[in-house]
Formats: C-alpha cells, structure tokens, sequence
C-alpha cells in the first residue's frame, strides 16, 4: 500500500519533503537514496524518518529498503501496521541490530532527539549499549555514511555573557541532571566510536522540533491544543530565545549532509524560528486571534536554547518551512473538523478578493473569444481546479487558459480592442520590456510582483492573467526531446539574464557554458530565439504532438495533439467554462494523479507575493452574473 494512502494529510505533508522548488531538488537529491539499505535507530523522529523514506520510495521509485530500530519495546506496536506489511520496510530490536544479515549502506542515529527523556539509570544503559551496537555493524558492513542527530537541550544552560549557542560552544550542565549529560554522553560515545572505526560521520544538532501528528516531544503540543479548541492556557517564560524548526527540515538537512559529505557538527534551524516563548505566544495571537488565549508564567523552565545556524547555511543549506507556518500546521492538526484546511493568513487576507477578480477576467475572456469563434480551454492549475474542486483550488492566486497557436494568435489580434478600460495586454512580441514567453493580461492600477518582477519597473506590473499556447512539436521523440532542450535552453538565458541570476541545472559543466553565453547573447536576441524556437513546427501540416513551451512541463516532451480536439462545458465557481473533452488524459499526462492534492504546507499560496495593492478592486464581486 503507497505511504500517501497510509498517512493523515499532516504526515503525508512532512513526509513529502514539502516546500522544495525545483532548483532545490538539486540541492538536496533525494534520489541520493535510491537502491540504499538505510539503518535508522531512535525514537519518534527515526519513526517519521522511516515513513519519510518510504514514501520518496512511492514517489521517486528510489527502491530503498528501510530497517527501523528502537530500543524502546513499544515501537514495535506502534509502527501502523500496513507499514509493517511492505516489502521495503523492515523491524528489528535496538539492542539486536547486531544479527542483521543485510547490507546497510546508510545508518541514521536520532538517539533521543525530539524524545522526553526520563531519569532512568536504565534509559543510559539501553541507548549507550545500542550506539555501540550499531557503530560496531556499521564497521563491519563498511557503511557509507553515518549521522548523528541530537537537539539544542545538549548545550545546558547558557552563560549570561551570550545567548547563542555555535556548535563548539557548551553551557552547564549540572551533574544530578541525568537526561542532559545522557544526551552529552551519547555524543560523545558517538564521536569516539566514529573515529575507532574510520566512519564517515556527521552529528546535526536541531533545535525543538515541531512535526504535526509526529508524536515528538516539545513541550507545546497542549499550547497547540488548546489554541484550536480556544481554550486559555500558560506557557513557561523564558529569558533566552529559543530555535525551533520543522521535522521536514530536519530530514531536509539529513539529505544535504549526504550529498555533500558533511562531517563534524552542525545547528540545524528553521528561517525566522528563533523565539522566546512570549514572542511565539505574540505570533498565535497575530494568526488566530482571540482564540489564542495564551499566556506566559514565570513558573517553571522551557528547555531549549538559541542555536548559530550559519555553520550550515553557509554550507549551502537552505530550510524550506518558517516558524508560522510550523505553527499553523501545528494548530491545525489538532482542529476538530478537517475538511478545508487553509491558512488564516493566506495573502494577509485577499485571497477571496483575489479569486473573484480572477473569476472576472475569464468571464471576460470567455465573452470574447466567443464572440471571436476561438477556442479556449482553462489550463495548468485552473484546468486542475475545475476537475477537482469545480471551481478554483482554494489556495490558488492565479489563472491560466490555453490555446493553440491558431487560436492563440487570433485572440491576441482581437484582444486589444475588445478588453474593458484598465485590462491591458502584455505580449512579449511587441512589448520590448516584457519578457515572458506567453502572454498576460494586466489590471492596470494594481500591483501583484513576485519577489523578481517587483524589481522590473520599466514593464506593467498588475494584477495578471495568464495566456498559454500549445505549439506543434515534432512526431518523433527524438525530435521533442531536442525542441524541449532547445525551449529550456533559450528559456534559461532569458529568465536568468531578465532576473539577474545564475543558470543552474544541476550540473556543473552545462551551466558553466549556459552562464558564459547568457552573458553574452543580449537579452533581445535571447527573446527573439526563444519565441522563433516555440513556433519552429507552426506550419507542419501532419504534427501529432503539441508541447507546453510556455509552461512548466516543457520538459515532457510532446502530448497527444488529439487531447485538444474539442470541449466540454464544466461548473466553474457556478459558472460553465470550457475544458479538454480528454480533459483528464491531459491533467494525467501533466500532472500524473491529478486527484492528489498538493502537501499541506505548500498550500500557502501560488506566488511568493511580496507586493499587493488591489487598489478599487480589494472588494470586487461578480453579481448578477455579470
């Protein structure tokens, strides 16, 4: 049974790797994984590991096999059950990894980690046997890479002359305070054993982690509780701040010490997650208003610490998921009803008006192009929305529609004398400041700028709509693949030359050439290869194929031209648009199961906004059916 079948849409999220972009794949590669045997001994988090890997397994068909192992019994049950049934995934006992008869090329130690840690003398005895137990398997069976993860609890109390804590740097530690030199101790153990044995290893050192239904201990679980069900409830006061971050990060920065070989010790924190405990109270009040009826006492003592990142973003690693999202999401996993999930900050509260203009403009496109006789269809994610949801996808803050080149071309003839007063059209053929390959349509008097365009004010910046076309491509695949790497190739030297960053593809070669010539073909020129490349089968009077030159599944190759031959009329926000009538032939060619929606915390918005300015439209509303 797949893992996204399996876990609660909380799990599923963390367990996705949420919030990666497609530059990061290159930096993190999961796919580092593939045909890997992979050890994880712990608690809580090796639990979320294990489940994390498995589904990259159904996800990427890494073909990994996962051997958990605890030396707390009650794991055992634990584990849900159709986990325990696949093949790919195997139990063994903490203190019995040593009969394992597998290879094991990868061992992942999350100790106690993210783990409430009791005074037990016993609790000593069975983690430090257990260390040493896989240390010595991991020399016998000359595993590629050991890591370590161990949390912000290990520095003790800081010294009053810094807050902070880098990796070198160690506060008290009271010698009757057993959970903490236990902590210390495995450490330690760790790093000895690592260097008897010759092991390539790495310690990650995280601050409190916060993962939704993941079962690991950080002292808010009743704060997060209480703040869904608005019940009033105290948090202990702390004089330090305090570094949090995200379980997906966690596992994030577990790749990225793979792929790049990381050894010694690292702070693993989410971005903007260091926090006192009145600040992160300030922060519920600011997303939930007063049913965050928290409040902080002087009673008591929060444990953890403020943890020096820098080591490992300057390394190069980058976390995906911030402390307010982390807190919604933990919010939101213990509300009573689930059914709509959504962020109560989605687009500092527009998205509703958002939504409805763009309901508007394609109102108005549709008016057109039926007085036109041209054929249009809703596409990429609004396509998506009407299949799944009849109407938009609830975070969704754009709109695209699609067109051949016939109808694409006809429609931007016609446009300009039909479009009402305040909608202007950008196309990147006469505009000499405007370089997307497909055109828009722009509310003239609104601002909507992603964090790249806010910064290209010499063209139109409005509230947008966008126009996609559907070129010819070739019949072979040969063909498409060489017109789909010519597309991203002009692409890339017009995107990255427009925006001022680096091509990166993940390969180092290629993008050393690609950034050379960006650098000297001029940006005109670029376009002009670009928008010649896209049309370069217009007139093949026998193509089978189109392709998404515009779009983000370029990269696909071609699809079958016949999936655009006619339309159906579909609800759309309780008005009838036009779709594909293989409308889910092409959704599962572009997207795969078009029916799964996309991880929880990605569902903040489409855009990364950083400018919005509705102006007279902050209360648009279509009425009347007009």
């Amino acid at each position: 049974m797949l893992m996204k079948d399996i876990l609660n849409v909380f799990q599923a999220d963390w367990a996705s790797t949420p919030g990666m972009k497609y530059e990061d794949y290159f930096q993190l590669k999961p796919e580092n994984l593939k045909n890997k045997n992979v050890l994880i001994l712990g608690h809580e988090i090796g639990l979320c590991f294990a489940y994390t890997i498995l589904n990259l397994n159904d996800k990427l068909n890494n073909n990994s096999n996962v051997i958990f192992s605890s030396v707390d019994s009650r794991f055992e049950s634990e584990i849900i059950p159709e986990v325990m049934e696949r093949e790919d995934f195997f139990y063994v006992d903490g203190l019995r990894v040593n009969t394992l008869k597998q290879k094991v090329d990868l061992v992942i130690y999350t100790g106690l980690c993210g783990t409430k840690i009791n005074n037990s003398f016993d609790t000593f005895v069975k983690e430090t046997s257990a260390l040493k137990e896989v240390m010595e398997l991991a020399h016998s069976k000359k595993t590629e890479k050991v890591i370590m993860l161990s949390d912000s609890r290990v520095y003790g109390k800081p010294a009053n002359k810094f807050r902070a804590f880098s990796e070198m740097e160690l506060g008290n530690v009271s010698i009757d305070n057993l959970p903490l030199q236990l902590l210390r101790n495995l450490e330690s153990e760790f790093v000895k054993l690592a260097s008897e044995y010759k092991l390539n290893s790495v310690t990650l050192r995280t601050g409190i982690v916060l993962g939704a239904c993941s079962h690991i201990y950080n002292g808010l679980d009743n704060v997060f509780k209480a703040v869904a069900e608005g019940r009033e409830i105290t948090v202990h006061s702390t004089a330090n701040k305090i570094t949090f971050v995200y379980l997906s990060d966690v596992f994030n920065a577990v790749l990225y010490a793979i792929k790049c070989n990381l050894k010694g010790i690292y702070n693993v924190g989410s971005s903007n997650c260091t926090v006192s405990t009145g600040t992160l109270c300030a922060m519920l009040h600011d997303i939930y208003g007063a049913d965050a009826k928290v409040t902080t006492t002087e009673d008591g003592t929060f444990q953890g610490n403020e943890l020096n990142c820098g080591k490992l973003e300057f390394a190069g690693f980058k976390t995906m998921i911030d402390l307010q999202t982390a807190l919604e999401l933990s919010v939101l996993s213990y509300k009573e009803s689930q059914d709509d999930l959504k962020f109560p900050h989605e687009h500092q509260g527009r998205l509703d008006a958002i939504q409805q203009i763009l309901l508007g403009y394609l109102l108005e496109v549709d008016r057109i192009c039926k007085k036109h006789n041209i054929t249009y269809y809703l596409g990429g994610g609004t396509l998506l929305g009407a299949a799944r949801h009849k109407g938009f996808i609830p975070w969704d803050d754009d709109v695209d529609i699609m067109l051949d080149r016939e109808n694409y071309d006809k429609f931007l003839k016609v446009a300009p004398e039909e479009l009402p007063e305040g909608v202007i059209l950008q196309d990147p053929k006469k505009d000499k400041n405007y370089f997307y390959c497909y055109a828009k349509l722009r509310l003239t008097n609104t601002v909507f700028s992603t964090d790249f365009s806010k910064h290209h004010k010499n063209t139109e910046n409005g509230f947008a709509f966008d126009i996609f076309c559907h070129d010819k491509t070739a019949n072979s695949k040969f063909g498409q693949k060489l017109h789909s790497r010519l597309t991203l190739f002009w692409l890339a030297m017009v995107f990255n030359k427009w925006n001022h960053r680096k091509v990166y593809n993940g390969k180092k070669l290629q993008s050393a050439i690609c950034n050379f010539l960006k650098n000297i073909f001029p940006l005109r020129f670029s376009m002009k290869m670009l928008l010649w490349t896209l049309e370069m089968f217009k007139h093949k009077k026998k193509a089978k194929y189109f392709y998404d030159g515009m779009g983000k599944s370029v990269a696909k190759g071609g699809f079958d031209k016949t999936f655009l031959d006619d339309e159906i009329r579909v609800d759309f926000e309780g008005y009838k648009l036009p779709v594909p009538t293989k409308y889910k032939e092409y959704l599962t060619n572009h997207y795969g199961d078009y029916m799964e929606l996309a991880p929880l915390s990605t569902r903040l918005h489409g855009h990364e906004i950083t400018l919005c300015d509705l102006g007279k439209y902050s209360t648009f509303k279509i009425s009347n059916g007009n």
